[in-house]
């Protein structure tokens, strides 16, 4: 998903350029809140899904601001960020030991197979 973030005014319609691949199409821009904000977010994925990444951010910082007594809302933001970067790095993890656990039984099953 390529997404790029501009400050409009909420409900803006603007279209924002952006190549997929090697064409140059135009993306529609969704209007979300984010910490009260209004954002205009421009993504080639769809309206729904750039709606609930928004709405996941969002309640990533409201838990985060209803633990902590940081109140400054860029310290939020990078909280937010580094427990989603947490979570992602986790998730990579898992699934590179899945893949690796799919090998081996894939591997298995092959010498199975073979008869060996």
């Amino acid at each position: 998903m390529r997404t790029s973030v501009t400050t409009f005014g909420a409900g803006s319609k603007k279209f924002f350029p952006a190549l997929k691949g090697s064409t140059l199409v135009e993306v529609k821009g969704v209007s979300v809140q984010i910490m009260g904000q209004s954002l205009v977010v421009a993504s080639d994925a769809g309206d729904e899904w750039v709606r609930s990444v928004a709405e996941t951010v969002d309640e990533k910082i409201k838990d985060i601001r209803a633990g902590t007594q940081t109140v400054n809302s860029v310290n939020l933001a990078i909280l937010a960020a580094l427990n989603f970067a947490d979570e992602l790095e986790r998730l990579r993890h898992e699934h590179q030991e899945l893949v690796d656990r799919i090998a081996a039984m894939n591997k298995r099953l092959s010498a199975a197979i073979d008869g060996e």
